[in-house]
């Protein structure tokens, strides 16, 4: 496990359970408003997979480790990983952009994850913008199914300033975000999804496209439209950040 950054503690990124949270090496999505720069360039020095499970199992209270990135399904390991966790009685969640059901496949047949987090980049027609790539839709698609069978699972936009294909840089509006909401209740056909809209947050010299930069936090007044937007599909919908 190529693991860029740890932290020791988390009591939010995984509900219900004290949690140490590391960020994998590695992401095969650019997103422009994406906050892994460092750990995309290799720039910090690698955290030992040892260290932080030697840690976890000596620390007296964490009962969770999760799995964030970079994107971890990249990893040629972290089967082995997980594994590794469980036998010391950590749950896990895992956070995903979709690229690889195939892992998260294997993953769910075989019993090894907890929660399942997965990003969703806005609506369909934006997904290329929001992923700073050509995207791979289907297999995001095919991720988002495979998804709601995991223990639990929530979905996730965050409400970020878009590349837009004119050359023009907004943020995602609220009619945006209830397309995606829509997008999602009807590939799965249940409306009783955990979606979560999250606040962008600009951080100097640290995203990818330093153009975001410029912008402010998702005003709150659009993400309260953002969240009546997407209640209309998605009843549990909630703001987070």
């Amino acid at each position: 496990m190529e693991i860029a950054a740890a932290l020791e503690i988390t009591l939010q990124d995984f509900p219900g359970k004290i949690a140490a949270e590391i960020f994998t090496r590695g992401c095969n999505f650019r997103c422009p408003h994406c906050h892994a720069k460092p750990m995309l360039e290799g720039s910090l020095p690698p955290v030992r997979k040892e260290d932080v499970l030697s840690y976890c199992s000596s620390s007296g209270w964490v009962n969770g480790i999760s799995i964030c990135g970079g994107e971890p399904s990249l990893q040629p390991d972290l089967e082995a990983f997980i594994k590794e966790a469980r036998s010391i009685g950590l749950a896990i969640k895992l956070d995903t952009n979709g690229s690889h059901p195939e892992i998260l496949e294997k993953l769910l047949a075989e019993g090894l994850i907890d929660y399942l987090a997965m990003d969703i980049k806005g609506p369909l027609e934006l997904w290329n913008c929001s992923c700073g790539i050509k995207c791979p839709a289907e297999k995001m698609k095919a991720s988002i199914l495979l998804a709601q069978f995991f223990p639990q699972h929530e979905f996730r936009t965050t409400a970020a300033p878009i590349a837009r294909p004119d050359g023009m840089i907004s943020f995602m509006t609220a009619d945006e975000i209830g397309k995606t909401a829509h997008f999602i209740a009807e590939h799965t056909g249940c409306r009783d999804h955990q979606y979560f809209i999250q606040k962008f947050i600009p951080r100097a010299n640290g995203l990818l496209d330093a153009r975001m930069e410029k912008f402010p936090k998702t005003p709150d007044n659009l993400l309260s439209a953002m969240l009546e937007a997407a209640s209309k599909w998605l009843p549990a919908a909630q703001l987070r950040g």
